[in-house]
């Protein structure tokens, strides 16, 4: 926002409060500022019109903000101060860019916000500045923008922090922390999240509090640290609703996630059959809903009415162009995946699970980006830019400019050696599986194409191993996901210590990998899976004081170049050998002839 002159404003305590309180209690502030509007004069009355209009969208009653905001206009246009007349009017905007937005015109809402940012003549307060940054990053984060979304939520949260105000502090961790969790950046979305709750229950502020456990639940469930999923929904559920009828209505499914992360079926559906799917008016609760419900279903050995339940919300969202946050669509897929295998359709299960692993690596990719600008905010190398050049143009002796300009310049370099060190350890952190340490299917496609031209160069052999373990959703669902992640780690160490340095070996989704194997035929592909396949058959488990059963998988081999020239040419042929091996029996190792299925050896 430009500035201009400091206007002076001169507001009662009553209007100081109302604004104080339009982000934490916004019924009690329209009231203030209702009353100030109606008795008082000059600055008190004009504002207490808009802070009415503000609360009044927030309370879902846009009518009722167009006509505060249609009495707050001429009583600003009136202030006899040009600079409070000129902040007052653009504080009208703003109330009506978040009107625009509320009806579905965030293309109008981010015109009138740029007409505000384009205007001069007054300075913002911390208010001003926090409403302002909070609704441009709302704008964005609507129409796609993700840089500019979480640099506008990084400045609200710093003006709000300058308001000294609870209501501005506890909305912006709370948004902030929400839109890191929409990029998958889920340590610094549990973080701003926690200190939302923390706030809220400093401040008494019920509406808040519930709205902070509810996003930690679904935050805990995404790190996959379930038995803090649980004990914040049982933390919400003991909160008093203070007569606020309804609120934990509102909160059903994070209630429902709740229980589904520690396994209690019956009160998930108790919570799921409360809800009518289709009264759900936004895309993401619905499929919220859907891959819940889908689960459960499936905890309850009913696969056909669990796909029946996801297929038809995967659908409808194809269909009418619908959008949900990432990290439900890639549950959607990944319990389709589960639900076709127990129905014994393995191509399905294995298009649904490529599918998620597609979507995860996607926000993998963005939380890294997000980490990333989350950085370059918190160094504010543009602020360290201009603080360099003051110098250089200050009224400071030369000697005084010299080494301050020295100390700024090697300041500006660490900062920017940090980020850069940063942006690729994040780099490299996207191009891992987190649980294995694996490298992960991004990886694979941006290394394999070298692998194959260099083989094609030098008239070489390279094999594309795809591996599945066998019955690896049984056991899941007999000895839990602990025990299935433990499985997934052995197996990993197992391929790194027994395949050759020059292999290059792969997470590929869920439990499913992929080994690239250069100058070596189908045959010594074969002794060295078959080895493999031996040790980990005989590997023995123990999770905690639990036994677990015997694993084997099963293999598919495709060579280069008699199966493709591509990976996903070879890929596609290993597939098929795959599931030529699960056909058969599993705990087989399949070789792709040049048609049809044949075992090697």
């Amino acid at each position: 926002m430009r500035c201009g002159p400091v206007a002076e404003t001169h507001r009662s305590p009553a209007l100081q409060r109302a604004w104080e309180l339009s982000y934490l209690d916004p019924a009690a502030a329209r009231a203030l500022g209702r009353e100030r509007a109606t008795t008082g004069s000059g600055v008190d009355a004009a504002e207490g019109w808009i802070v009415a209009a503000l609360c009044e969208v927030r309370l879902h009653d846009a009518p009722a903000a167009l006509q505060s905001l249609a009495q707050a206009r001429p009583a600003c246009a009136a202030l006899p101060d040009k600079a409070a007349a000129a902040r007052g009017l653009a504080l009208c905007d703003e109330v009506q860019a978040i009107v625009l937005r509320g009806a579905g015109d965030d293309e109008g809402s981010a015109r009138l916000q740029a007409a505000i940012d384009s205007r001069g003549g007054f300075e913002p307060d911390a208010m001003q500045r926090f409403i302002a940054h909070n609704s441009r990053a709302i704008t964005a984060r609507q129409q796609g923008h993700a840089d500019a979304a979480l640099r506008h939520f990084y400045a609200a949260c710093n003006a709000a922090l300058q308001t000294g105000w609870a209501g501005p502090r506890i909305t912006a961790f709370s948004n902030l922390g929400g839109y890191h969790h929409d990029l998958f950046n889920l340590e610094d979305a549990r973080l701003l999240s926690e200190q939302a709750l923390d706030a809220a229950r400093e401040a008494g502020a019920t509406q808040a509090l519930f709205a902070s456990s509810a996003n930690l639940i679904t935050i805990y469930y995404a790190a996959g640290d379930m038995p803090l999923a649980r004990q914040m929904a049982a933390f919400l559920l003991a909160q008093p609703d203070e007569g606020q009828a309804g609120l934990r209505d509102r909160h059903v499914l994070p209630l429902a996630l709740g229980h589904v992360a520690a396994g209690e079926t019956d009160e998930a559906l108790r919570y799921l059959h409360a809800v009518d799917p289709d009264s759900l008016r936004e895309a993401g609760s619905k499929v919220f809903w859907s891959w819940l419900m889908a689960r459960c279903l499936l905890a309850r050995n009913d696969a056909p009415g669990a796909l029946a339940v996801a297929e038809r919300t995967l659908h409808a969202c194809q269909q009418r162009g619908l959008v949900a946050p990432p990290f439900d669509i890639m549950q959607l897929h990944r319990v389709l995946a589960d639900a076709a295998e127990v129905a014994g359709d393995a191509p399905a299960a294995l298009r649904y699970m490529r599918r998620a692993h597609i979507q995860y690596e996607q926000m993998v990719g963005r939380s890294a980006r997000a980490r990333y600008i989350a950085l370059q905010v918190k160094h504010q190398l543009d602020e360290a830019q201009r603080e360099r050049d003051a110098a250089v143009h200050g009224h400071r002796s030369a000697e005084v400019d010299r080494r301050r300009l020295a100390e700024l310049n090697d300041a500006l370099l660490t900062k920017v050696a940090e980020t850069e060190m940063l942006h690729t350890r994040l780099r490299e952190q996207a191009l891992r599986d987190p649980l294995t340490g694996l490298h992960n299917r991004r990886y694979l496609f941006e290394i394999v194409p070298g692998m194959l031209e260099l083989a094609r160069r030098h008239e070489r052999p390279l094999c594309v191993v795809l591996i599945d373990l066998d019955h690896f959703k049984l056991l899941n669902d007999t000895c839990g996901h602990a025990a299935g992640d433990l499985v997934l780690q052995r197996f990993s160490a197992l391929l790194r210590d027994m395949l050759r340095k020059s292999d290059v070996p792969c997470r590929h989704g869920g439990e499913e990998f992929v080994a690239v194997m250069p100058d070596i035929e189908a045959e010594g592909a074969h002794t060295m899976l078959s080895r493999l396949l031996d040790t980990f058959s005989a590997l023995r488990l123990e999770h905690g004081r639990r036994r677990l059963p015997g694993g084997t998988f099963s293999a598919g081999i495709a060579v280069f170049p008699r199966h493709g020239g591509t990976l996903e040419q070879l890929l596609s042929r290993a597939d098929r050998a795959l599931y030529a091996a699960k056909h058969q029996g599993r705990a087989r190792i399949e070789a792709a002839p040049r048609t049809g299925f044949a075992t090697l050896g």
